[in-house]
């Protein structure tokens, strides 16, 4: 099984997938179903480069051809939701100096704008300004009427183990998974955490859940395989690899853990060969250990 090298932090998607978000409405409630169902929103704000098998090269690709849709046509200051979304865009796609002087000047005429101020936040993560943000976060966590309470806390989890605060971002990602609006990115990262102490089961029901709240999001499927892997439970981790391939193809990451786990755990070697080969042709990051691993299955 390929090492869980890192968390998800700051999205995501946090692992973005080529689908067109919308920013949060002002005053979106915790329980608005249109928030919920924004998971790539979700992912783009939770999610810091570099996850837990994925990487953020693709993600920030996926985020600067969506900036195409913006070209010659960028939200005037009178379309704050519209601003909004492409500024995230924008800084999920790495242009974080140009992303914070719109969100700068954005807060210069709507001072109240909260929503701009949490993404100035995440885009101070991203920039590696680790105080301004935390002095933004730590803002937005006074604030009872602030709605997006769990990305805040997810956030803030994922600036204390950048630190080194292991417990710290511990009791924040609990804050987080259990805090509204509901989402993926905190309960795949408290997950990591667990899968790093090995306690199996806590992360197990972790991603299980991040699968139900996302199916799309390939760490949270990744963290689930792992988790069952950890265990014993092959076949189990086999098939939670296999549906979500089914509607991910891209999901080059799985196939490479799905491959190895059919090739070593089930002997089904020539299935794992074939799987893996085609893990070559799609240009995974890995393929030269996987033409390894291929001919030791010889």
């Amino acid at each position: 099984m390929k090492a869980l090298n890192g968390l998800l932090g700051l999205i995501l998607l946090s692992s973005c997938a080529g689908r067109a978000i919308q920013a949060p409405r002002e005053g979106a409630s915790a329980d608005n179903g249109a928030m919920q169902r924004s998971t790539l929103l979700v992912r783009r704000l939770a999610w810091l480069e570099g996850g837990l098998q994925t990487d953020y090269e693709s993600d920030r690709r996926v985020a600067g051809e969506a900036l195409g849709k913006w070209e010659g046509k960028v939200p005037g200051p009178d379309d704050v939701d519209g601003r909004l979304d492409y500024l995230s865009t924008l800084s999920a796609s790495g242009r974080h100096a140009e992303a914070a002087s719109g969100l700068q000047g954005l807060l210069g005429t709507r001072p109240d704008e909260k929503r701009a101020v949490f993404l100035l936040a995440a885009n101070a993560l991203r920039a590696k300004r680790h105080e301004l943000a935390k002095f933004l976060l730590g803002r937005l966590e006074k604030d009872a009427g602030f709605p997006w309470k769990s990305l805040v806390y997810n956030n803030l989890g994922m600036l204390a183990l950048q630190e080194g605060n292991r417990q710290g971002a511990l009791g924040y990602l609990e804050k987080a998974a259990k805090a509204e609006p509901r989402n993926a990115a905190p309960l795949v990262n408290l997950g990591a955490l667990y899968l790093q102490s090995r306690a199996f089961g806590d992360a197990e029901a972790l991603f299980s859940e991040a699968v139900q709240l996302d199916s799309g999001f390939e760490d949270a499927a990744l963290g689930l395989g792992a988790s069952l892997e950890g265990v014993g439970k092959f076949e189990d981790a086999h098939r939670v690899y296999s549906e979500h391939m089914a509607g991910n193809p891209e999901a080059l990451s799985v196939a490479f853990n799905d491959s190895i786990l059919l090739g070593n755990r089930l002997q089904r070697r020539e299935d794992a060969a074939q799987q893996m080969l085609r893990y070559i042709q799609r240009g995974g990051k890995e393929s030269a250990r996987a033409h390894e691993i291929i001919q030791s299955w010889r």
